[in-house]
């Protein structure tokens, strides 16, 4: 009976690494859906199969509560600008030459742009190691990109993909704000069908939409819906109830390098000298910039 303890304890420290992993892989697998679908049509799809699984998970909880107009209005930007913007930029990004390594260390920047600007923003005090931090980010990822930029990368794709960045970090802010207190499923079920929406008004106006049902886009599709949407982000959840945030922050760090040794095993995507020099120094920028004082006041 004692060893049950031990394993349930085993796996609960290792949720941050599973986060990650699965996180990651969300990259990967939307390249391989995109070989078979346009970048929205795809998105609209998953996002109205998650609505309903949360509609789903709604009815079968015993207290049920739902948002107020304005919690529905909250809930519904951070969704537009999380799931509908990032990821939506995101996937056009890749549909047209992004690698899924470059769209992963630009996302993992993400941490880096929240302490930089939570000083102004929020108050809070930037030490020098974060300073240092967002320094060795940036150097990183100019490493990483500035050697491709009009040639491997895209210059329309690298500016729509820093454009997802900018809307990931104005969602983060926004949730810190407005989402913090929302009942859980009924804000998720507000923001997919938000940006379920959204993913159909880019279709309409972006793309020629289609989707060809193949082995490998439903299995793609499967794994972008449990494994990222419900998987990683039960995951995090987990991690959050039981105070373990700080670390969850701390090792997005791992995401970009992470993704791309995923890139290299599953899709072939080759790394040069420089591209690992960038993902390392990135990544100790990132973590450096996100990782919290540990003096006491």
């Amino acid at each position: 009976m004692a060893s049950q303890p031990r394993t349930m304890s085993w796996l609960i420290s290792c949720l941050p690494i599973f986060f990650v992993i699965l996180w990651s892989s969300a990259f990967i697998s939307a390249k391989a859906i995109l070989a078979d679908s346009s970048a929205f049509a795809s998105l609209s799809l998953r996002f109205a199969i998650v609505c309903f699984g949360f509609v789903a998970a709604y009815l079968f909880i015993k207290t049920k509560k739902w948002l107020t107009w304005r919690e529905m209005q909250h809930a519904a930007t951070t969704g537009i600008l999380m799931h509908g913007i990032y990821l939506g930029g995101v996937f056009w990004a890749l549909s047209h030459g992004m690698s899924a390594t470059v769209a992963a260390l630009i996302a993992s920047l993400q941490p880096v742009l929240v302490a930089l600007l939570a000083g102004p923003l929020l108050a809070e005090k930037i030490t020098v190691k974060q300073w240092l931090g967002i320094i060795c980010g940036f150097c990183g990822a100019v490493f990483v990109i500035g050697w491709d930029i009009g040639g491997a990368i895209p210059i329309s794709a690298l500016m729509v993909c820093i454009g997802a960045l900018i809307a990931s970090v104005a969602g983060t802010f926004y949730q810190k704000r407005y989402g913090q207190d929302l009942p859980l499923i009924p804000a998720n079920i507000t923001q997919a069908f938000a940006a379920t929406c959204l993913h159909l008004v880019f279709l309409y106006f972006l793309e020629v939409p289609f989707i060809h049902v193949t082995t490998s886009y439903i299995l793609g599709m499967a794994w972008q819906i449990l494994a990222v949407s419900f998987g990683a982000y039960v995951m995090l959840l987990i991690l959050l109830q039981r105070g373990t945030a700080n670390q969850t922050s701390s090792l997005l760090f791992l995401i970009a390098p992470v993704a791309a040794v995923q890139a290299w095993l599953v899709l072939g995507e080759q790394m040069t000298a420089i591209d690992v020099l960038g993902l390392c120094l990135a990544s100790i920028g990132v973590y450096l910039a996100t990782r919290k004082n540990q003096t006491s006041a």
